[in-house]
């Protein structure tokens, strides 16, 4: 469901995407009262319905058939990589650029002066810590694998479909589905609805979520373009974002079909340092490519296709549920971040893994409902640590001041990010309430991320195996001792866990330089059991072992 306005003017589309200020009068999609009474239920029942058709609402539907561009950060590549998917998109990522080659700010696109390099992907320094590179993925690259995958895993999608009304039963959500052409409409009961419905959610405003931060920065314009800049570009096209800053405008490009066209992002244009919606004609519009690019209309014809109007803004939601726990918001829908250091959709692919897990676990009878409250309780911290970094990077790169919080490095903020409340109960062993750790010094204690090594696979040795590969869909039981007690104890509970040891000789995986057993800091009472996401160190009590 989208709630994005287009308006065909004299020329190109205007499409207003902005975020209402508090008091703003514009119309926008409510949910209000609904009169279903004489619309039959369909006899068809989903265990999950999903609004919202965006990256991350796409990968929900993946993520939870696998349980039952924008530039792509390390998180997001491993858990794609779990999906099987990383190796397709880094593929379809190296046919347009340079995986290393981050970003660039230079005076103008052709021959203008280099002023800054950022975000550059060190290989060698990032292999010490995850399987997976950061990749750059336009829109028409990244949703084609993701629509293939989605039935490839069972996941079924509806498009041209709009969610006009729910409301909650006891048992789960009535959703009434209209048809965009035919307007007809259709009941559904679902078990669960997530809302990946974009920063006016109207999910979110129906459950009466507040979210909360340093707010609206400005309004900022996206200009889709078609103009064959493959002459003119030489290096500069591997970049997957190419900033651009002189007298007459503040700027991004971010190109696509190998630099014959893509989109413009304005900030700052002359005096000009906000733009509401309508207020760019297409001869501006034109103008601006011209500035930002170094070239002339002598030199290429550019074709508008399209101006939209976005909001620069940082906010976070109070709760990422209602209630009850049978609605969720993700993505956009439960939080917004400024653009410096691209992390808003990758925060969202978090999201739905988290969720899509535990959903999962509910719906096949693994875990109770109450298992889906540590949605909201772990994720709306981990996304309001995200949302303050990105406005630490606006602050210090764009608005050149100094940041309310320390700007931390950027494989902290992709990888680092940690759970100290929620799904997992620190033990006695000890815990951390920080919210992130070091990567490169894991703290491997409850509620950290997993971390990375590369092991050997028996069957396959001429294969990297990564330790995040032993982590499927059920739990994983680590231990570096096959005489392990804890081995016997995983295989006593009802809840299907896989158990590996992981020493010198194991198989079918082997660690011979005991690169696990130092790195997880295992002794030999001690076992790491794994979730889907984060890791618990467990130690045997006497002569027992019991989970």
């Amino acid at each position: 469901m989208s709630f994005t306005t287009a308006r065909q003017s004299h020329g190109p589309h205007q499409v207003d995407d902005t975020i209402p200020m508090v008091g703003s009068k514009r119309t926008m999609f409510d949910f209000q009262e609904f009169d279903h009474s004489s619309i039959s239920l369909e006899k068809e029942e989903w265990p999950v319905v999903i609004i919202g058709s965006s990256m991350v609402g796409m990968t929900l539907g993946v993520l939870l058939g696998y349980h039952g561009a924008a530039l792509f950060l390390l998180r997001s590549i491993e858990i794609f990589r779990q999906l099987g998917l990383d190796a397709l998109m880094k593929e379809e990522s190296a046919s347009n650029f340079d995986l290393d080659a981050g970003v660039v700010i230079v005076e103008q696109l052709v021959g203008g002066k280099v002023l800054a390099r950022m975000q550059e992907s060190d290989p060698e320094e990032v292999a010490k810590v995850s399987p997976s590179q950061r990749l750059w993925l336009t829109q028409n690259m990244f949703e084609p694998l993701l629509r293939k995958s989605a039935k490839q895993f069972g996941a079924r999608q509806e498009f041209g479909q709009t969610v006009v009304h729910y409301e909650e039963v006891e048992d789960g959500v009535l959703v009434i589905v209209q048809d965009v052409g035919t307007k007809q409409c259709r009941k559904y009961k679902t078990s669960y609805l997530v809302a990946t419905d974009g920063n006016r959610s109207a999910t979110r405003r129906k459950e009466g979520i507040e979210w909360r931060g340093p707010g609206i920065l400005g309004n900022s314009i996206s200009i889709n373009f078609k103009a064959d800049l493959t002459p003119y570009l030489g290096t500069r096209a591997v970049h997957g974002t190419t900033y651009i800053s002189n007298p007459k405008i503040n700027a991004g490009f971010r190109l696509d079909s190998g630099g014959k066209g893509g989109f413009l992002i304005v900030t700052k244009a002359g005096e000009k340092i906000s733009f509401a919606p309508d207020s760019v004609t297409e001869e501006e519009a034109q103008q601006y490519f011209y500035d930002a690019s170094g070239l002339t209309v002598d030199d290429v014809s550019v074709k508008i296709d399209s101006i939209s109007y976005w909001s620069i803004a940082a906010f976070n939601s109070d709760s990422f549920s209602n209630k009850r726990n049978r609605v969720f918001i993700a993505g956009d829908a439960a939080h917004v971040m400024p653009p410096t250091g691209g992390m808003g959709g990758n925060t969202g692919v978090q999201d739905v893994h988290n969720l899509a897990r535990k959903l999962a676990y509910v719906l096949d009878g693994r875990a109770s409902h109450s298992l889906l409250a540590s949605y909201s309780t772990e994720r709306q911290p981990a996304a309001g640590f995200t949302v303050q970094q990105a406005f630490s990077r606006l602050q210090k790169r764009v608005f050149h001041k100094e940041p309310d919080v320390p700007e931390l490095t950027d494989i902290v903020c992709e990888i680092g990010y940690r759970y100290p409340k929620g799904a997992i109960v620190p033990s006695e062993v000890g815990g951390s309430t920080e919210l992130w750790e070091d990567p490169y010094a894991p703290l491997v204690m409850p509620g950290s991320r997993l971390p990375h090594t590369w092991i050997v696979d028996k069957s396959s040795p001429d294969k990297q195996t990564s330790t995040l590969d032993l982590v499927k869909t059920n739990f994983v039981l680590i231990a570096t001792d096959d005489r392990s007690p804890w081995i016997q104890a995983a295989n006593d509970v009802s809840l299907k866990i896989d158990t590996l040891v992981l020493s010198a000789e194991s198989s079918p995986f082997a660690d011979p330089l005991e690169k696990v057993k130092n790195l997880f800091k295992l002794r030999e009472d001690e076992a790491l059991l794994v979730t889907v996401e984060v890791g618990v160190l467990i130690k045997e009590e006497g002569d027992s072992a019991k989970i």
